[in-house]
């Protein structure tokens, strides 16, 4: 079984405070408390970043940006959105591409839904609880990608 390091964090904020999990520091769970602790002695990755297809990086960026997204970085064919709490990828696919899909941790997703309809962003999708124990919603671009944006349910 595999779980993304995300899930990881998230499963073990979950279990209780990460100084209970500190007696675990010389098992396989060990790299994961340091890395809740701040300290990281492995080369290992940190994050991972989707690339999703665009067919226009400037239509793609302007609706980022309307979603609170900031452009951090252009290159030919290519573009990088930044939040506080996400990074996303854009690829130009100017011939009609099939859609893509990721999911991102946050730390309050109703928050954010809220601040997505207050900017009345296009493509925001309704939260709900999950059976699961997250709280999820799905933004849609005008490409139809889907970011499914999650936290823990209170």
């Amino acid at each position: 079984m595999f779980i993304c390091v995300g899930c990881a964090i998230w499963a073990a904020r979950r279990a209780g405070p990460a100084a209970a999990l500190r007696q675990l520091r010389f098992t396989p769970l060990g790299a994961l408390v340091r890395r809740l602790a701040g300290r990281t002695t492995d080369a290992g990755p940190r994050a991972a970043i989707p690339i999703l297809p665009s067919t226009d990086l400037d239509r793609t960026a302007a609706f980022y940006v309307a979603a609170g997204f900031t452009e951090t970085g252009r290159h030919e064919g290519y573009l990088l959105m930044h939040n506080n709490e996400a990074e996303l990828h854009f690829s130009l696919e100017p011939t009609d591409p099939a859609p893509g899909q990721c999911f991102i941790h946050v730390t309050d997703a109703l928050k954010l839904w809220k601040q997505l309809r207050h900017r009345a962003t296009a493509g925001v999708g309704p939260i709900a609880d999950q059976d699961y124990g997250l709280r999820e919603f799905v933004l849609t671009d005008p490409d139809g990608n889907r970011v499914r944006f999650g936290s823990p349910a209170r």
